[in-house]
């Protein structure tokens, strides 16, 4: 990744370690792609993907889903700090900018109580039971 970042080439990374589908809430982030950046003295771009519901159809559990992407401000790593206390601060400042960003674009506090709210365009309605019905 050094190799690339030092030749000015982009690196998507989710550092959320996997992608869950249709998820609209933030979580928090692994360290490991922070360390990356610190030790490459390189940015990170924080962005957060907006999920916006439609009313087509898209398959026989889901809605089509419209997307916005915020892209938040660079955090850069601090070089009076070592690789490892910028990866935590580094962790900490992309998730809360996520966070404020989730709660600016949906109008509510972020909590982890779950809700099919929190899986865009999942009709549950449309659910069926394992017997099909």
């Amino acid at each position: 990744m050094k190799e690339l970042i030092d030749a000015g080439e982009f690196v998507q990374i989710y550092p959320e370690e996997e992608l869950w589908f249709n998820y609209r809430k933030p979580r928090p982030c692994k360290r490991g792609t922070y360390l990356f950046a610190a030790q490459a003295n390189a940015p990170v771009v924080p962005i957060f993907v907006e999920m916006i519901d439609t009313e087509k159809d898209d398959n026989a559990q889901f809605k089509e889903l419209k997307y916005i992407v915020h892209v938040l401000d660079p955090i850069y790593p601090d070089p009076k700090k070592s690789d490892r206390q910028n990866s935590i601060d580094m962790a900490k400042q992309d998730y809360d900018e996520r966070v404020a960003c989730y709660e600016r674009v949906y109008g509510k506090k972020l909590d982890y109580k779950f809700s099919y709210s929190d899986i865009a365009c999942y009709d549950k309605g449309l659910k069926k039971t394992s017997s099909g019905k």
